[in-house]
């Protein structure tokens, strides 16, 4: 349900029927949307801003006093390219059902939980209540571990990221999409993001075994020299691919420079336009070694 007013949106909301609620306070009075995403929090629904991120960065009291607590909300970010809203949208709302999900299932097992704890005070049994302690100690543990993501994705075998300028589409890419499947391995790409990394796109890269990354010449520097800059976006899903770990290879153009650290001369295949074929091919093999395919 859309509503056009926060009054309507109270009103609406009153009746607790609903396990989403998406706010947008910034095109409002920042102070009551922001009571009134905290109220629907408090009541277990799972709270989204719709916001322009760059706009809450420079917005200085935004998480002003109580609305520091918006920080724990879900977002879902208005410069989001329109082919990639529904994408954005959905991983929004599969980590927003993981959450209820969670939520529903602390809240049965805490009231187990003090339900065998009354029996072991009333029954004077030491051990049971120690056993108690225990994990419910292990269960706050549990909420604090750094890699406790709500939605862990399955990563598919022999799938294969592919980070590239979209302007290389009808050159290198085509070739190297079809090696790479030729080879059995399954690309996938952030096409519809046009430069826009958010979480679809982070997604599809946690979601792939290997990650390959065709760097190719965006912009020269200004200092002398033929060197030359790609796109910051590749650069960012380099950056996220080693967050994930991910297997990485490096396509790289020759004069390419600054494309980021933490990769090694090994995963690094440098080519000009005349050598490309030979460097993919032996990308591609790299890839076929590390997965254990036999020649």
């Amino acid at each position: 349900m859309a509503v056009g007013s926060l009054a309507d949106a109270v009103r609406e909301a009153g009746a607790g029927t609903f396990d989403v609620i998406v706010v947008d306070p910034l095109s409002t009075d920042l102070v009551q949307a922001g009571r009134f995403a905290l109220s629907q929090s408090g009541e277990g629904a799972a709270v989204v801003l719709y916001v322009d991120l760059a706009r809450v960065e420079e917005h200085a009291t935004f998480y002003h006093g109580d609305r520091s607590r918006l920080r724990d909300a879900f977002t879902l970010d208005k410069r989001t390219p329109p082919e990639m809203l529904a994408a954005e949208a959905d991983v929004v709302l599969t980590n927003c059902q993981a959450f209820r999900l969670l939520a529903s299932s602390r809240s049965k097992a805490d009231r187990l939980l003090d339900e065998v704890r009354d029996r072991a005070t009333t029954s004077g049994d030491d051990e049971l209540e120690r056993l108690v302690d225990d994990v419910d100690q292990a269960r706050i543990l549990e909420h604090v571990r750094p890699d406790s993501g709500l939605v862990r994705p399955k990563v598919a075998s022999n799938t294969v990221f592919l980070s590239y300028r979209f302007k290389e589409e009808d050159g290198f890419v085509r070739g190297l999409s079809g090696l790479l499947e030729d080879n059995g391995f399954t690309v996938i790409t952030g096409r519809a993001a046009d430069g826009y990394v958010g979480m679809a796109v982070l997604n599809r890269i946690r979601e792939c075994e290997f990650f390959v990354s065709l760097m190719t010449r965006s912009r020269q520097f200004a200092e002398p020299g033929e060197k030359f800059a790609t796109s910051a976006w590749l650069i960012e899903e380099k950056g996220a691919a080693l967050a994930f770990s991910k297997y990485m290879v490096l396509l790289v153009e020759e004069g390419v420079d600054d494309i980021g650290g933490l990769h090694g001369d090994w995963q690094r295949h440098e080519f000009t336009p005349p050598t490309f074929t030979t460097a993919a091919r032996a990308a591609v093999q790299q890839l076929r070694n590390r997965s254990g395919r036999p020649d």
